[in-house]
């Protein structure tokens, strides 16, 4: 006998749940699975037995309150009667019960699919958030480095106009001084002539 798999969109279609759903449950060890490639294939008979177990106790319970006949030597034919109209009223009331949980089973199982849902736009905004923060924390780092370029700029402008002045003041002084020299070539030998003819 062999054993019949299926894959988790088929297993997510028959259980009427999402897929991650079945990825939980797969996680869980609820369903025995293998790997056929890339696909993961789930047991056919694990997948029954979460329906069983699901909706196998409203089954039982559908079944177990059906009337059962009744023997006329046993019951007198008055409580027979009352009998049924009592297990009428209590299936009417299993029935309003079963059907007000499928609705609200419903309602739930929507509304964690459309949480689901939200979880997955949410992971994939996260995904694309992660790469703003890198780009935010790389902008930050370039922002630093020209605020220090900057700096450097204005450290360097600031040399090179103190070269600029000691250069302008060298100059100066080297002007001063080849006057004075010029100057003392042309006194000394006035001041020498004063002193020899004087």
């Amino acid at each position: 006998m062999s054993i019949k798999y299926v894959d988790r969109t088929e297993a997510s279609k028959i259980l009427k749940v999402s897929t991650r759903t079945i990825d939980r449950y797969i996680r869980k060890n609820r369903f025995k699975t293998k790997k056929n490639g890339r696909k993961v294939m789930i047991k056919q008979t694990d997948v029954d037995k979460i329906i069983q177990d699901q909706i196998g106790h409203f089954i039982d319970g559908e079944q177990a309150s059906t009337p059962k006949e009744t023997t006329k030597a046993s019951v007198p034919a008055v409580k027979d009667v009352k009998v049924k109209e009592v297990k009428t009223k209590e299936e009417g009331v299993y029935k309003e019960l079963y059907a007000e949980s499928k609705k609200e089973i419903k309602e739930k199982q929507e509304r964690l699919d459309a949480a689901t849902y939200r979880v997955g736009q949410l992971e994939a905004q996260l995904k694309n958030m992660v790469p703003l923060l890198d780009f935010n924390r790389k902008e930050k780092e370039l922002k630093e480095a020209q605020v220090t370029m900057q700096k450097k700029e204005v450290e360097l402008t600031e040399k090179i106009s103190e070269t600029e002045r000691q250069l302008q003041s060298e100059r100066v002084l080297k002007w001063v001084y080849l006057s004075l020299v010029g100057t003392l070539l042309v006194v000394e030998p006035i001041l020498f002539l004063f002193w020899a003819f004087g």
